[in-house]
Parts: C-alpha cells; sequence; structure tokens
C-alpha cells in the first residue's frame, strides 16, 4: 500500500517542521475570524437596521440547529473522501472562495436589509464555515499521534486564532480612532481584509502542508449502519463525552459574555470608546501566554490545566460588576486592564480541549477499525455552534426582558428617554454572573477526564502497530 511521503515505518506521520506548523496554524485566520462578528457585531450591527435583538437570537439558534443535519453529513464525506492530494485538502480549497463571499455579505449588508437578507447570509456563512472547519480541525487531529504534539499544533493553532481577532480589533480600532469610521465601515474593513488573505493560505496549506493517509481499504462505502456504529462508539467513549460537554460549557458561558459585552462598555461603563482597546488586550495576552500553558500541561496533564483556566476566567470575571463604580474614564482603563488579564486563559482552553478530544478519537479507531476523525468533530463542531447560538439566543433574549433597548443613547437617565436601572444590571448580570456559572458547571466532568499522557502512549503504540500491519 503507497503511504504518504511523510508517513513514517510505523504508519504515523512524522513530526511537522516548524514551517509546517505555522503555515496550516495560519489558515484558521480567516476560517474562524467571523466567530467575533456573529456574537459580538452582529446584534449592534443589524439592531441598526431595525432587525429586533430577541428575533436575531432565535434566527442565530435556528439556524445554528440545522448544523445537527448537515455537520455529521460533511465529517462522513471528508472521512470517505478519496482524491490524489488527500481527504481534507480538496474542503478547504472548495471553501475558500464562498468563504469570501459570505464574510463579505454578511459583514457589508445594504442598508435595506432585512430579516430575510439576515437569515440568508446567516445560514449559508453557518454552511461554509462547517464544510472548512471540520476537515481543517480532523487534519489538524491526524498530523500527529504525538500526546504532547498534539497540544502544541492546537496551541499553535489557536495563537493564530487570536492573531486573527488581534487584526479584526486593530482593524477596527484604527478605523475608528484614526478616522472616525462608524461600526458599518470597521466591519467593511475586515470584510476586505478576510477576502485578500483567504485565497493565499488556502493555497500555502494545501501545497505546503502534508496529509497523513491512510489504507484505502479502512475507508469502506457510508451505510446508514457505519453511521449508526459511529455514534454507538462515540456514546461509549466516556474521555469524549466528559471533554466534550466540559467545553460545551464554557462555549455557553462565553457566548453569553461574547454577545453582551459591547453593551456592557458601551451602556454600563460609559466607555465605547475603550471597546476595542480591551479587546486588543485580551488577544494578545491570549497569544502571549499560551506557550506557557503548553509547558503546563506538559508538567500536570492536559485536563489539569483545562481547569486552571477555568477557574482564571472565573476570578477574573467576577471582578468586572466592580468596574461599575467607577467613573467612566477609570472604568474605561480598569476595563481593559481585566479584559487583558481574563485574555490569558482564553486560548489555553481551547487549545487543550481540541488536543483532548483528537487523544480521545484514537479510542474510536482502535476499537472499531474505522477512520472518522471528521465524524467525531462534526458532533464536536455541531455541539458547540448550538451551544453557541442556544447562549446567543438566552443573551439576547434576556436583555429584551430586562426591559434592554440598544438604540437609546447610554448615559441617559429612564426619565431622559434611556434605559432603565434594571436593564442595566441585566447586562452586568449576563456578562458576569451567568457565564461563570456555566463554566463551573463544565468542573466535575472535566476534572474526572481520565486518558493522561501514559495512557494514551500505550493506546497509540497499539494502534499504530495495528496500523503497520495493515500498511504491510
Amino acid at each position: 500500500m503507497d503511504t504518504n511521503p511523510t508517513s513514517g515505518s510505523n504508519g504515523s506521520a512524522k513530526s511537522l517542521t516548524s514551517r509546517q506548523l505555522i503555515i496550516y496554524a495560519a489558515f484558521t485566520m480567516p476560517v474562524t475570524i467571523l466567530a467575533i462578528p456573529l456574537t459580538v457585531y452582529l446584534p449592534p450591527l443589524y439592531g441598526e437596521l431595525g432587525i429586533d435583538l430577541a428575533l436575531m437570537g432565535l434566527i442565530l439558534l435556528v439556524a445554528r440547529f440545522s448544523d445537527v443535519i448537515t455537520d455529521p453529513i460533511i465529517g462522513i464525506t471528508s472521512d470517505k473522501t478519496l482524491t490524489p492530494i488527500g481527504r481534507r485538502k480538496p474542503w478547504v480549497l472548495a471553501g475558500a472562495l464562498p468563504l469570501m463571499a459570505m464574510t463579505y455579505l454578511l459583514l457589508v449588508p445594504p442598508d435595506d436589509a432585512g430579516v430575510a437578507y439576515f437569515v440568508m447570509c446567516v445560514v449559508i456563512t453557518y454552511l461554509v464555515m462547517t464544510t472548512i472547519q471540520i476537515p481543517y480541525v480532523s487534519w489538524g487531529a491526524e498530523l500527529s499521534g504525538n500526546y504532547n504534539e498534539r497540544s502544541s499544533i492546537t496551541s499553535t493553532r489557536e495563537m493564530f486564532v487570536y492573531m486573527g481577532y488581534l487584526g479584526l480589533f486593530l482593524t477596527m480600532g484604527i478605523a475608528e480612532n484614526a478616522f472616525g469610521k462608524g461600526l458599518r465601515d470597521q466591519l467593511f474593513y475586515v470584510a476586505i481584509g478576510v477576502c485578500c488573505i483567504t485565497p493565499i493560505l488556502a493555497i500555502l496549506t494545501t501545497t505546503m502542508v502534508p496529509e497523513s493517509k491512510i489504507p484505502v481499504e479502512r475507508i469502506q462505502r457510508f451505510s446508514l449502519q457505519q453511521y449508526k456504529d459511529g455514534l454507538r462508539f462515540m456514546m461509549k467513549n466516556g474521555p469524549f463525552l466528559r471533554i466534550l460537554i466540559g467545553l460545551t460549557g464554557t462555549i455557553i458561558g462565553t457566548s453569553i459574555d461574547s454577545v453582551v459585552s459591547y453593551f456592557f462598555c458601551q451602556h454600563v461603563l460609559l466607555s465605547e470608546s475603550s471597546y476595542n482597546w480591551a479587546l486588543i488586550g485580551m488577544m494578545v495576552a491570549a497569544m502571549v501566554s499560551l506557550p506557557g500553558w503548553l509547558k503546563l500541561s506538559k508538567k500536570i496533564g492536559k485536563h489539569k490545566t483545562f481547569v486552571g483556566a477555568i477557574f482564571w476566567y472565573v476570578c477574573c470575571a467576577m471582578l468586572m460588576p466592580l468596574l461599575y463604580f467607577m467613573p467612566s474614564d477609570a472604568a474605561g482603563t480598569g476595563f481593559i486592564v481585566l479584559q487583558t488579564i481574563k485574555g490569558v486563559c482564553a486560548g489555553a482552553i481551547g487549545a487543550m480541549a481540541t488536543s483532548m478530544a483528537a487523544d480521545a478519537i484514537d479510542i474510536d479507531t482502535l476499537r472499531s477499525g474505522e477512520p472518522r476523525t471528521a465524524f467525531y468533530f462534526s458532533v464536536w463542531g455541531s455541539a458547540q455552534k448550538t451551544a453557541a447560538a442556544f447562549a446567543s439566543f438566552i443573551g439576547l433574549t434576556a436583555i429584551s426582558l430586562f426591559g434592554f433597548d440598544p438604540t437609546l443613547e447610554p448615559g441617559l437617565t429612564p426619565s431622559e428617554g434611556g434605559n432603565t436601572d434594571f436593564a442595566l444590571l441585566g447586562i452586568v448580570l449576563l456578562y458576569t454572573i451567568i457565564p461563570c456559572c456555566f463554566y463551573l458547571a463544565t468542573l466535575p466532568w472535566v476534572w474526572s477526564y481520565t486518558l493522561n499522557e501514559e495512557r494514551q502512549e500505550r493506546m497509540r503504540a497499539r494502534l499504530e502497530r495495528k496500523l503497520s500491519m495493515e500498511i504491510i
């Protein structure tokens, strides 16, 4: 059986070079850069066009529910794809152009854009992101079977996630402060930037990064029974379920946090100009701190590092309400400082969770003999996206129930036509206390994750011996 030239004698991929790792990880920037606008900027952007916040939350939730159907289909199809350039690369190449188009349409809506336009853009954007993300993340999980190298791959990818976010916020911050541009113009520049870097990174990634091959005999024709078997093995995969539940809880908390964060800064702290710079500080902190979290994970294990990151987030979030009692200038500075400190843990959560998921998927591969990494990550992705949409629905609906109106002038009293104290209290609760509750609820699940380095190495050795025999 012909194998990939980057595969070792035991069938596992050799260690990536630094250049290959950086090129692979860099492609995540245009793929994930839409995550921030979808949760942070779409409500104020389309709210200004007259679309109700609660309705937007409902649309985002319903659109994400479609991923429960489309994600497994894309995952299974990617697992079954057989082309001369691999199973994952065709999806990356094919999705680049639609990603560019939908980024522009979503972030640069016409003045008369209504509910129908919003629904169309959100649904298609979610589908395009899925067709790229699932094969791309699966590709990363298959680049190495080594316990710590997997964490290096996911950590480097997370660094580029936040580098993309940093570019987004710098673009918006410069447009606002240097040129006096509003939100709509800021997002126009972001969309142009994404359209410029996407084709370059797609070509570099697919031509310069290897993709590990597996014996063709293991790629069976899809059947409904295979789908059922995949779900059955997944439901018995305890480590995978635990980390999936753990990450989903943090996604809900983070998404509620994100969907009201702009309103918290604008209406509660009366320091809208501090928002983009606070997020820039958060992105820089996330990138700078990731090597430290990676080093810590090698000493104490991935799941304990994940737990440490959760506690870090909760401690920072619980300090945010104190800013309400400060003057607006001091509150803005304090928001930048606290948001930067909170960002220290942001990258570690995603990096450790995805690395642990890749380890857990090996359990299925060893037991079933089926190469279904993308199927697992389709469930992984749909759970995260559904959780994020559910959280956006909770957040946007809750602030509406509190009586918050984003069109009212910040700083005005109710008698002057501003939001009530009760509405502002709702923003504070949804930005701090409620997200922390979801974060803390994940701890029992993550702490009891049992797939440590020693067990993973033994399991991986068995898997690679089995694969070597099949290749021979």
